[in-house]
């Protein structure tokens, strides 16, 4: 029994060690509390699209937002503000839903019924909503990556001109952003 118990001990103690050395060797990575990112496969396409995001609160941020599609997309520009929740409470790291407004312009040729291609701006402001998922890696917390998708509702009097992706002034969006964190 005596051996037993002097092997649990000493079994323990290795463990114990073992558990320390490995939080000398890898040190606790520093909290970044900012992202600046942009969408990498919208650049490839003549768009920009980036975000700027800070933490408030160990669960919520705060945003900005910014797209320019290029011409063969009717010239879509958007800026918003964004409110990110993220469940887990540790912001700006894994899953978040968040809110977003802000003002949408649209650039299109109309072909109604008094107008024979006459180029229109579209000027509309836009609520929406998002899920998203962000990730702080690399061995000094600096590169940021997130994917997310969501939708915004165009308000105004001519919103209903943009069809959007699901007709009626709604737009789906997508996020695929690289960028630092500080």
């Amino acid at each position: 029994m005596r051996c037993v118990v002097t092997a649990a001990l000493l079994l323990l103690s290795v463990a114990t060690s073992a558990q320390g050395q490995a939080d000398l060797r890898y040190p606790a990575r520093p909290e970044r509390t900012t992202v600046i990112g942009i969408n990498p496969i919208a650049l490839v396409l003549g768009a920009v699209i980036g975000d700027f995001e800070k933490t408030i609160r160990p669960a919520l941020t705060i945003g900005i937002g910014a797209s320019v599609l290029p011409s063969y997309l009717n010239r879509y520009r958007a800026a918003e503000a964004k409110l990110r929740y993220y469940p887990d409470e540790h912001a700006l790291h894994g899953v978040s839903l968040g809110l977003t407004a802000g003002i949408v312009t649209q650039e299109f040729s109309d072909y109604g019924s008094t107008s024979d291609g006459e180029r229109r701006t579209n000027i509309s402001p836009s609520i929406g909503t998002e899920l998203s998922h962000q990730w702080i890696l690399g061995a000094t917390s600096r590169f940021a990556m997130v994917v997310g998708a969501g939708a915004k509702r165009l308000f105004g009097s001519n919103s209903n001109r943009y069809e959007g992706t699901f007709g009626g002034g709604t737009v789906a969006t997508f996020r695929v952003n690289v960028g630092v964190a500080f």
